[in-house]
């Protein structure tokens, strides 16, 4: 009998464990929902059901395919058994997993979380602690015994011959096609109607994928479109230009000394008398831009923009080819002395590759702590001696990261003045934040101690620059590589958006060449390279050669600046954000407010600043070929 055949029965019961596996990934997945718009209309809400079910599908049919086609062969094999229950627990675990970064972050897990697992030096970039490790495992090893014990029932009792009547394969393929169609026809129309309450949301599913018909109603039934106005940034697989010509310098102008202190996460509003009071006072005989962005959301793009003032675009063509930036080549060839100092791994981002590549020898990355914050403090104590040991003859050129505000928000528990404070983060109650303000000011509170702890530690080398004479003859920049976001627009950390919160920076300038006071005209990451270079006698005429930005002393009044995220690019205007996509739906701008929503205007506020996005184009190709 059919029934009694052992691979009918294998292939059955692995059937079944995909059916019951993909109702546990529909039970995970309804933590997307709470992202779900609050009011949305009855065709949307349609598209929210029909789509969760959908996408869990199509992201789980092909490992069920492959298992029942290979349930024949290996009907009676125990491993095939561990590999399928292993297999479908894994599943399972990367969908919570992707649950709870959707949460915090807005994005999936894409090529930055693998980047950032795969990379040497990328766990200083993110720590887990132990609770957010040990309970998904416990959890994974419990699945994984559920999982055999129910491949085991599937296999003998629970399915007889009267049962395998029934077909369930069947009655799955004829509920899942129906929704797979029906999800995938709301957004084809939703997409040509530019129905952006349904596009928006479809976001939210990992690796949703929409299907259009744009070119079918255009083509086959003269529908007239207006195009969505598209952004060619280039492709990163051209090849770099990068200079298109090296500056010269006059002989005779000043050789300052130059320090450029980045302290990760340092939002604009840092610079406080109470939350940082040492630079505050140090700022008072120096220029605060008070209107300053970061090139980028991320430490990668944040510090890329400010060494290469390049787009954060060019990043990957700038790592491919190994390509140093012109700030560090034209200092090399001045003749000044290099050095990098840094409480994080150079090898996370890949600076080492980029940034650094000329000089890997002169960077000093390797502090041994387990806490961040000692390694901020062997930092300016190795800064301190490397002044005391160098010639004085040449000037110097030192970038030093202190890394102390960077999650998760690392101080010396001694000093520690905003109370009450969390004494860790926990990613997972942070995901599953119930927006309750008392339990996130304790978190805040963290990050505010840490950002003082990083003060401390700027006093550290400032008094360092005076004891070794070099406080008259250095410039001294400040800043940070992004912001820092605690729910200003219902999101955590960084990453994750192009608000003001995630890239509105601190910075600090003084020295000689600098005049002191409060710059409030719009200023950027890209203008730190033509600044430094031409106060070193840089022609400015050359400026366009090696850079975007402009220099920071003699800023526009107005002007739309460019920041970059992990495969995506935003341009600041004055009324809003152009946000252009490089993944998927590549190049095809959209419109955001600045509490990132979408823009009230929409396509109107697209073709008002269509002159500016397409500036923004022509930056991003400038230096490729």
């Amino acid at each position: 009998m059919p029934g009694n055949d052992p691979r009918v029965r294998a292939r059955a019961a692995s059937l079944a464990l995909w059916l019951v596996n993909l109702a546990a990934a529909a039970l995970i997945a309804r933590a997307y929902l709470a992202h779900a718009p609050e009011r949305a209309s009855g065709l949307a809400s349609l598209f929210v059901g029909v789509a969760t079910i959908s996408t869990l599908v199509l992201l789980t049919l092909p490992l069920a395919l492959a298992f029942l086609a290979l349930a024949g062969r290996f009907a009676e094999s125990r491993a095939f058994a561990w590999v399928q229950a292993c297999a479908w627990a894994t599943v399972l675990f990367l969908l919570y997993a992707d649950t709870r970064i959707y949460s915090l972050f807005r994005y999936h897990f894409n090529g930055m979380v693998w980047n950032l697992l795969t990379t040497p030096g990328g766990e200083d970039a993110f720590q887990l602690g132990p609770s957010e490790l040990v309970l998904p495992l416990a959890a994974v090893v419990v699945w994984v015994a559920v999982e055999l014990l129910l491949l085991a029932r599937f296999r003998g009792d629970a399915i007889r011959p009267g049962a395998l009547r029934f077909r369930p394969g069947w009655l799955a393929a004829g509920l899942c096609v129906p929704i797979v169609l029906v999800d995938k026809a709301i957004y084809a129309r939703a997409d040509l109607v530019r129905d952006r309450e349904i596009t928006v949301f479809a976001r939210v599913f990992p690796y949703y994928a929409p299907i259009t018909i744009k070119k079918v109603a255009r083509t086959w039934f003269g529908v007239k479109l207006d195009e969505r106005p598209k952004v060619d940034v280039g492709s990163s697989s051209r090849i770099l230009t990068y200079p298109l010509a090296r500056p010269t310098f006059a002989p005779d102008a000043p050789r300052p000394n130059v320090l450029v202190v980045v302290v990760d996460s340092l939002r604009a509003d840092a610079l406080d008398p109470t939350r940082m009071p040492n630079l505050t006072r140090f700022a008072e005989g120096g220029r605060v831009f008070a209107d300053h962005l970061s090139g980028g959301n991320a430490t990668r793009f944040g510090i890329f923009s400010l060494l290469y003032g390049l787009p954060g675009s060019y990043w990957d063509p700038a790592y491919e080819e190994n390509c140093p930036p012109v700030l560090v080549d034209s200092l090399a060839r001045l003749g000044y002395d290099l050095r990098v100092l840094s409480s994080a791994s150079m090898s996370y981002p890949e600076f080492r590759s980029t940034a650094w590549v000329t000089m890997e020898d002169r960077v000093e990355d390797a502090f041994r702590a387990k806490e961040t914050w000692k390694r901020d403090v062997a930092v300016t104590q190795r800064f301190d001696g490397w002044l005391g040991e160098r010639a004085a003859s040449a000037p110097f050129f030192a970038f030093v990261l202190l890394d102390a505000p960077h999650q998760r928000y690392s101080f010396d528990p001694a000093e520690a003045p905003f109370q009450p404070y969390e004494t860790d983060l926990d990613y997972l109650e942070i995901a599953d934040d119930d927006a309750d303000p008392a339990t996130r000011e304790p978190i805040r509170n963290r990050f505010w101690n840490a950002v003082h702890f990083a003060d401390r530690r700027l006093a550290d080398l400032f008094a360092s620059l005076e004891r070794h004479g070099r406080a008259e003859d250095t410039v001294v920049i400040v800043t940070g590589d992004h912001g820092e976001e605690f729910w200003e627009h219902g999101y955590f950390g960084h990453t994750s958006n192009f608000t003001r919160a995630q890239t509105h920076v601190t910075f600090v300038m003084r020295g000689p060449g600098v005049p002191a006071g409060v710059e409030t005209r719009p200023t950027s990451h890209l203008d730190v390279v033509p600044t430094l270079l031409e106060l070193l006698g840089a022609d400015p005429a050359s400026r366009a050669s090696y850079t975007t930005g402009v220099n920071l002393l003699a800023p526009p009044e107005r002007r739309a600046r460019n920041v970059a995220g992990w495969q995506e690019l935003a341009l600041v205007l004055d009324d809003g954000i152009v946000y252009v996509p490089l993944g998927g739906y590549r190049g095809g701008a959209e419109a955001y407010g600045f509490d990132w929503r979408p823009h009230p205007e929409g396509d109107d506020f697209l073709r008002a600043h269509g002159a500016e996005t397409a500036e923004l184009a022509r930056d991003c190709r400038r230096f490729l070929r």
